[in-house]
């Protein structure tokens, strides 16, 4: 077959010049009104009523054309993102810079307005049902306040655990709690760190960590009273080894949780107890048969991470808040704690002429 060659000029002639448009077409209207995207927008800053206009909207909207239907749907998705997000920033501006909660005092009420407290130590033992009924009154929820995102205000954190009475006067109120409860503070060095603190009634009040110990997991919180002037003054004691002894605590949320068991070994300022003990419980009390306070609760073993360990528990003998050794004090915490002492002694003072004189009435 012959070879057929086309030169350029050729090739040239023979192109096809495109068709040119008879006409530039009409441009359609917006298929949403510029004067109606303004009317709606201001209703970002309301989401309920948003959503309320969206859904009238789509169902008035239902029987148009798919161009308008679909302009109408991406205007109003739109809408409802913005207002969405505009909304969540307002939520946690509002919250971080508003007003304290109702929920939240700077006293306790529940404290202020008692009249008396049960006598301690009891003259004979206590049944759980005696310490569930008299001692739970003296059981705190203590969780450390965390930093609002916004703003200087305290609030609530996710952690918390238990705490007792010590004192009551009418300065105001003194407790004691595990250091981990309260945050495990670096010191007191800087500032005083705060805490929130709340009863049987569940109003939270504000309070501040005075003393923490430097070389054991005990801390102090103070809260200031309003009214009243009930004294109170809890015993402490030695613990024993073997003797039966009572936890109230927090344990996974199961706030004001009375459980049992023994002292099961002593080493210096540690106990091991036997009465079973969960996260919530830490910084509870470990009262003995006659409501005298004999330690605080520290920790327990993890299995995850020990298998083997069971019901391995542990806390910081109560005696420790009678020595002026390790503390590290904020404010006026070391004169709260003198007062502790101080009213201790005349307390125990009192309890031994007691015993002496009914020792004595029973010889004669």
């Amino acid at each position: 077959m012959d070879k057929i060659v086309i030169n350029q000029d050729e090739l040239a002639d023979s192109q096809i010049e495109p068709q040119q448009p008879s006409g530039i077409e009409a441009k359609l209207a917006p298929a949403i009104p510029w004067w109606t995207r303004a009317t709606l927008a201001p209703f970002v800053l309301v989401l309920p009523l948003l959503c309320l206009v969206s859904i009238i909207l789509r169902v008035a909207f239902r029987s148009q054309p798919p161009r308008t239907r679909h302009a109408w749907t991406a205007f109003l998705s739109t809408l409802l993102i913005v207002s969405g997000i505009l909304t969540s920033m307002m939520t946690v501006v509002v919250f971080s810079l508003g007003p304290i909660p109702a929920i939240e005092s700077s006293g306790l009420a529940d404290l202020d307005e008692r009249t008396d407290y049960p006598k301690l130590p009891s003259a004979t033992s206590l049944s759980g049902a005696d310490v569930s009924h008299n001692l739970k009154s003296l059981v705190a929820v203590i969780s450390p306040a965390a930093q609002s995102l916004f703003g200087k205000r305290e609030m609530l954190s996710a952690s918390f655990g238990a705490g007792m009475l010590l004192q009551s006067n009418a300065a105001g109120y003194l407790f004691a709690t595990a250091r981990h409860v309260v945050g495990n503070s670096p010191g007191l060095a800087a500032k005083t760190p705060h805490a929130m603190l709340s009863l049987e009634s569940g109003v939270w009040s504000a309070a501040e960590v005075i003393a923490l110990h430097k070389d054991l997991d005990l801390a102090l919180v103070w809260v200031s009273r309003h009214s009243g002037e009930t004294p109170f003054v809890q015993p402490i004691a030695n613990a024993k080894q073997g003797e039966e002894i009572f936890v109230i605590g927090h344990p996974e949320g199961l706030k004001f949780t009375l459980s049992t068991g023994i002292v099961s070994r002593l080493e210096n300022s540690i106990l091991q107890v036997s009465a079973p003990i969960s996260p919530g419980n830490s910084g509870g009390p470990v009262y003995d048969r006659n409501g005298n306070l004999v330690g605080i609760v520290s920790y327990t073993l993890d299995k995850t991470l020990r298998p083997n360990a069971e019901n391995l528990n542990f806390a910081i003998a109560a005696d420790a808040l009678l020595r002026d050794v390790g503390w590290e004090f904020a404010k006026d915490g070391r004169q709260h704690l003198v007062d502790f002492w101080k009213s201790s002694k005349t307390a125990q003072g009192g309890q031994e002429a007691t015993a002496s004189a009914a020792a004595q009435h029973a010889a004669n």
